[in-house]
């Protein structure tokens, strides 16, 4: 599912590119945008990740190396996954990680820097330079992925590449969150070629909606981190009173927001009051979790579900494939986000939802202002929140701290 209507690549960096630098170089919203931006190479993360450390005389021969340099013993998180060799994957009913509650990454303060990266297609120029000079404008540095305007080709030595300079991004000790550049398609070819330790070691806020779904499901079962569904820097616009920006900023910078996010906006197929820990994102990625080491978890879980563009027997299938692997059995509720679907397949469509949902005697929401359209509220994945469902309007609430 993509944030963008097609996969430019207009955007090229310098074969001899320096270091990233702050994207000063992103001049407005409607020019071509040409940056320089490279990223060490492996040999040189220690030097970012961990500056005092002395060297190695092997030098680093992983970047979970790195990472397990970088972090004190005392300090490190003592949520592990199993990552045994020849392990069969996880199921529903073979959970990876046991339930504890999940990583709070730092909060964002002014003046830090943000790193977009590049996990699916190559955002349109335009749009990224207005996402940058949005950020810029609220005080943060942006330093962005070298693959960033690169034409995906879907080969594993690109997937291999990408995964490389998500993890060498994500070690820089100058970045403090990530956002995805767009949606698309590519991130979940990512996944085998990313290590856990490196999330796990090193916890920031990691926002994105659509294909970054993959990657947010990877983080929560693989590394135990919480993550944010939110807009990619594509959506951003440079205005603090922007619903969208309004929502992303207060996720970033304040551990427990006291909005009752969606109210007056989300309608109510169900009512009823409901807690748990916030899961979900993009129902294509969602159903394609399913069956693999990193698929979604909802035990007692608040789901959260978004999609764009596929006809209503799509999103039904996917909901059924849901069903029947057992993940909506012991859902507490069910949050639908936008749902720019095509319903000429079916004329009723709260009908639809009350209908394969009926028995599960849970509160269920709809037109939550999350997903493919605006304004895109930026959600705690990981996170335990409220769902109430009143009789006319419903909202999600901070149960918890999301933030360190």
């Amino acid at each position: 599912m993509s944030a963008d209507d097609g996969n430019p690549s207009a955007l090229v960096p310098a074969a001899d590119a320096p270091p990233p630098t702050p994207a000063a170089a992103v001049l407005g919203a409607d020019r071509e945008v040409l940056f320089a931006a490279g990223l060490p190479t492996p040999a040189r993360l220690a030097d970012l990740a961990a500056p005092d450390a002395p060297a190695s005389s092997h030098g680093a021969d992983t970047l979970a190396d790195v990472a397990r340099a970088a972090t004190p013993h005392a300090t490190r998180p003592a949520v592990w996954v199993s990552t045994v060799p020849g392990a069969p994957p996880a199921t529903s009913l073979q959970p990876i990680a046991p339930r504890a509650p999940l990583l709070r990454p730092p909060a964002l303060v002014k003046g830090d820097s943000i790193g977009v990266v590049a996990p699916s297609y190559a955002p349109r120029p335009g749009w990224l330079a207005r996402g940058v000079k949005a950020l810029e404008r609220l005080g943060y540095g942006v330093i962005l992925d070298p693959e960033l305007g690169t034409l995906r080709r879907f080969q594993r030595a690109e997937d291999e590449r990408r995964a490389e300079n998500f993890m060498g991004l994500w070690l820089d000790p100058r970045v403090k969150a990530l956002i995805g550049g767009t949606g698309g398609y590519g991130a979940m070819r990512m996944l085998p070629h990313l290590e856990p330790e490196i999330f796990r070691l090193n916890p920031k806020p990691f926002v994105g909606y659509s294909d970054v779904t993959a990657l947010h499901l990877w983080l929560m079962r693989r590394a135990g981190l919480r993550v944010f569904h939110g807009p990619t820097v594509d959506d951003l616009i440079p205005s603090a009173r922007d619903p969208t920006m309004a929502s992303l900023l207060a996720a970033l910078t304040t551990a427990r927001p006291a909005a009752r996010m969606g109210r007056d906006i989300a309608r109510v197929v169900r009512p009823g009051r409901a807690v748990g820990r916030l899961t979900g994102g993009n129902l294509s990625l969602v159903q394609q979790s399913i069956g693999t080491p990193y698929e979604i978890d909802t035990r007692d879980a608040i789901l959260f579900l978004e999609e764009t563009r596929d006809p209503m027997s799509v999103a039904d299938e996917r909901l059924v494939h849901l069903r029947a692997a057992g993940l909506l059995r012991h859902v507490r509720g069910v949050v639908f986000g936008q749902l720019s679907l095509d319903r000429s397949e079916e004329d009723e469509f709260e009908d639809f939802l009350t209908d394969l949902l009926a028995d599960l005697d849970i509160p269920i929401l709809t037109d939550f202002p999350a997903g493919h359209e605006v304004p895109n509220l930026t959600l705690p994945l990981g996170t335990e929140v409220e769902l109430v469902a009143e009789d006319q309007t419903g909202w999600l609430v901070y149960r918890e701290d999301a933030l360190s």
